[in-house]
């Protein structure tokens, strides 16, 4: 009797270490998980973003982005400008915008430049859509680049300066963006800030066309059309070749 006394006392010993052993992985794993939460609350809030479930997302972003999550402010602010779960709301999305954009978010820097630039859900305002614009541009926005560039080509609330506008496309062409490459040709083929020279234009508008997809590529390729049809044969051979030239030397690529 005594020996299976002893055995038993010391199961029960055994089975309590193992059971406080796991119960301390335990906690430590919640632990962890804690500590990790807001990554992966954001992950499982972008699941249903990504498949185009905005009302679900909508309620898991929420709370991430009344505690400072730049990503979740940035989504709602999409969510609500476009409308993705009932009607627009561009108040909602003035606010989201502007406080991922503070929290130093491009894509949220650059909407609320365009916000300010056109007066969606706030007054227009240059001042503001230069300062706002001018950041995502720090952070390498071709959009926002093309954006400030046309500002400068003329808006109520701007100094009209094409060559300021030329810089701004010019830097925007450097990285690539298809809209700072035509509205480089419109800049050539009227003279404005720069000497007219459509064969200077037609290079860029086939650049434009090269690097564009979609509504841009169309655009550029008319464009492109319409010069080719008043260039000479020399001409246009001339333009297509800077074109190469301009593509190899900045974009380390070339065009057909």
């Amino acid at each position: 009797m005594f020996p299976d006394i002893k055995r038993w006392a010391v199961l029960a010993v055994l089975v309590g270490g193992a059971t406080s052993s796991w119960s301390f992985a335990a906690h430590a794993e919640t632990m962890d998980q804690a500590q990790r939460s807001p990554s992966y609350a954001l992950a499982d809030a972008l699941i249903p973003y990504a498949k185009g479930d905005y009302v679900r997302a909508l309620e898991l972003l929420a709370p991430l982005a009344e505690r400072g999550d730049a990503v979740a402010q940035l989504k709602l602010g999409i969510i609500s400008s476009r409308g993705k779960a009932g009607s627009p709301d561009h108040g909602a999305a003035l606010k989201w915008f502007t406080k991922a954009a503070e929290n130093g978010e491009a894509e949220a820097q650059f909407q609320l430049g365009r916000i300010y630039r056109d007066g969606l859900g706030a007054n227009v305002d240059g001042r503001l859509a230069v300062y706002w614009l001018e950041r995502a541009a720090e952070k390498g926005s071709s959009r926002a680049i093309s954006a400030l560039g046309e500002l400068y080509l003329g808006h109520r609330d701007v100094r009209q300066d094409f060559a300021l506008a030329m810089s701004w496309f010019l830097r925007g062409a450097a990285i690539g963006n298809s809209e700072s490459m035509y509205n480089i040709g419109v800049l050539y083929t009227r003279g404005q800030g720069v000497m007219r020279d459509e064969i200077e234009a037609f290079k860029w508008f086939k650049l434009a066309a090269a690097a564009g997809l979609g509504a841009e590529r169309d655009k550029a390729l008319r464009a492109h059309t319409l010069l080719a049809e008043r260039l000479t044969p020399v001409e246009v051979l001339w333009g297509e070749g800077r074109a190469k030239d301009w593509s190899r030397a900045h974009l380390s690529v070339s065009i057909k």
